[in-house]
């Protein structure tokens, strides 16, 4: 499994950024740029670019974002055997194309946060977990980067509690949506990121990095 990403320490220069936005179909040019931060649309733009780089890898040379479809919950998609999910944190971004199922992908920076306002999101058994030491924040993002993966996989966003989503190591058992299987993005000690597919992924995951300039 293949994962792409890109970390944005400096914002492009302005005719970069706009020779690469020209890359991109109308719709996705202007929900660029009504980001108000530089950030978020580099972000958004980067995203973009590796998932053409990432279907270009798998025999797609000339893909157009054009055909790129959304349900109703927002979720991008390609028409056919093609899932990708992307996500960013910070000014990290990551991208993961498979052509075996769905699948979801998510990466958060390692920061001190008040977990106190998440008691809602977890299981009895992970509430233990995560609220032994509220000093210590890596199990609070393993378990949140985990269930998100799988929220973005399924695709229903916040229609699905977080509550209802139980994780047991690599698994994920989702009310109403079966099993879930769970695979760490082994990046930097800064992030904690996971992939989740609806099948096992056996092989290793392979990091390839990208710049953009």
């Amino acid at each position: 499994m293949r994962v792409y990403y890109a970390n944005i320490n400096q914002p492009l220069n302005t005719f970069d950024f706009q020779r690469y936005l020209d890359q991109m179909p109308l719709v996705i040019q202007q929900k660029i740029c009504r980001y108000k931060n530089w950030e978020d649309a580099h972000t958004s733009l980067v995203g973009k670019l590796l998932l053409i780089q990432a279907l270009q890898d798998i025999g797609f040379p000339k893909i157009d974002l054009s055909v790129l479809t959304y349900n109703q919950y927002g979720r991008p998609s390609i028409p056919g055997k093609i899932d990708f999910n992307i996500s960013h944190s910070k000014t990290l971004v990551m991208c993961v194309v498979t052509t075996n199922g769905s699948i979801g992908i998510d990466v958060e920076a390692l920061k001190p946060i008040d977990k106190t306002d998440f008691y809602n999101c977890w299981t009895p058994t992970e509430t233990k977990a995560i609220y032994t030491d509220l000093e210590e924040y890596n199990t609070f993002y393993t378990y949140w980067t985990k269930k998100e993966a799988v929220v973005k996989a399924i695709g229903n966003g916040l229609n699905i509690p977080l509550q209802d989503i139980e994780i047991t190591d690599n698994q994920a058992t989702v009310l109403n949506y079966g099993n879930w299987h769970l695979k760490e993005i082994p990046l930097s000690e800064q992030y904690i990121a996971h992939i989740a597919t609806k099948e096992p992924y056996n092989s290793p995951v392979v990091l390839i990095q990208k710049q953009f300039s």
